[in-house]
């Protein structure tokens, strides 16, 4: 956390001249402030408490139904601990964020943040779907898109996504002054700081526009690379399946499906995982994957902590995973 930063807001705070989303920021805080004496000495007593009731009665904050109880298990206990520091790392920054986007979502209050630091992160999306964050990126997104005409998320930087289908309700990826609306499945976005914005297609279809006009359909193996200052767009046909070297960095798998985890190492490692047994597709775990482990190595693991096998054809780069 930017210690000045929040110096900054807690003086706007005690001015009353601090943003609903400055309140907002610093009751999402609230509980490090312990950790932080140079910033808990700055309020009063009295100061301390009214934040602290407005918390309890959640007058700043929307209120939220809670998701339901999901049972969450972890490969590694350290690993789980990483993974929860993240999600609170990524809670603190949710108001950094918003000081450099410049189109964020209206209900940005209610947004979820993923913003990895160290290691690509892979997530599951409310509606099943999955996305690969890169380092040094982020994805913004609401905690449910029920009731809402489309499935709206908004990226700053790099992200893999690979998207479940609802035919009436459109998925859309906000980055870089562009709307990429999901035709298919699997796809990349790659909004750059230097303006320049890439959309990868791996198998599926997307469309993709401007604020202004429709840049075209891509398709599998086919790229668009637009140029934000000019306007400028430019079609590509790619003569090799696109994996980009990001996606080859290590990566949390973060409270994922069995099914989304294999959809990424379906592309990662060029072949095919069949998972015959839909209860063990469905079941979630935590877990990293460094960059140096091979596809074996990989699913070794991952078996094991399921309690489950699996077979590997190099020849016809396949494998299955399943209950014994």
């Amino acid at each position: 956390m930017d210690q000045v930063y929040l110096i900054e807001i807690l003086k706007k705070y005690r001015e009353g001249t601090a943003s609903p989303e400055e309140k907002d920021f610093l009751l999402q805080c609230y509980d490090a402030f312990d950790a932080q004496p140079e910033v808990t000495t700055m309020l009063t007593d009295g100061e301390r408490a009214q934040l602290k009731d407005s918390i309890r009665a959640g007058i700043l904050l929307p209120q939220i139904t809670p998701a339901p109880s999901v049972h969450r298990r972890s490969i590694s206990w350290f690993r789980a601990a990483a993974a929860v520091l993240l999600l609170v790392s990524a809670a603190t920054v949710t108001f950094l964020l918003l000081r450099t986007k410049p189109s964020p979502p209206a209900t940005i209050a209610s947004q979820t943040v993923v913003q990895p630091e160290n290691e690509n992160n892979l997530i599951a999306l409310p509606d099943g779907s999955s996305v690969l964050v890169s380092a040094g990126s982020s994805l913004q997104y609401p905690p449910s898109f029920e009731g809402q005409p489309r499935r709206e998320v908004y990226l700053q930087g790099k992200a893999l996504f690979t998207i479940e289908q609802r035919q009436n309700q459109p998925f859309v990826v906000h980055a870089g002054g562009l709307q990429t609306t999901v035709l298919g499945t699997t796809f990349e976005v790659a909004a750059l700081q230097t303006g320049e914005v890439k959309v990868t297609v791996t198998r599926g279809r997307v469309r993709v526009d401007d604020k202004s006009r429709s840049l075209g359909e891509l398709s599998a193996n086919e790229q668009i690379v637009y140029q934000s200052r000019e306007g400028e767009a430019q079609h590509l046909q790619l003569t090799t399946a696109p994996l980009s070297s990001w996606q080859q960095e290590d990566m949390l798998f973060d409270d994922v499906t069995l099914k989304q985890a294999a959809q990424l190492l379906e592309d990662r490692f060029h072949v095919t995982i069949t998972i015959p047994d839909e209860h063990l597709r469905q079941q979630r775990f935590t877990t990293t994957v460094m960059k140096q482990e091979s596809l074996p190595q990989i699913l070794h693991s991952i078996c094991a902590f399921h309690k489950a096998n699996y077979t590997l054809d190099s020849v016809k780069r396949s494998a299955i995973i399943y209950k014994p």
